[in-house]
């Protein structure tokens, strides 16, 4: 580390300590409203995307898992799909995670 991170750091460390509890003393009741939506906002997307990956996660398991066992694919193959069902389950299987 050189001198020049340090005294960055020191910048950044000073302007948040002098901003934040003037910022901190004019909190309005309006903003309040806002942080809280914002909140349960980002809550949903966290909520909806742990959702999505139980499903798709259970999808792999129980729909996928099946068609990949009988579809022999060496991982160093060069050979083109020759229609749309075959390149899924290419797909499907050189991106499988183990």
């Amino acid at each position: 580390m050189n001198n020049k991170f340090y005294k960055s750091l020191f910048a950044v460390m000073t302007v948040l300590f002098t901003v934040t509890p003037s910022f901190a003393a004019k909190i309005t009741p309006e903003m309040k409203i806002v942080a809280t939506k914002f909140g349960l906002a980002m809550a949903g997307v966290v909520a909806f995307s742990f959702i999505l990956y139980l499903i798709l996660a259970l999808y792999n398991r129980f729909f996928v898992g099946e068609q990949i066992k009988d579809f022999k694919l060496r991982k160093d193959s060069l050979r083109a799909p020759s229609d749309k069902d075959d390149a899924i389950m290419m797909f499907i299987a050189k991106n499988r995670l183990k």
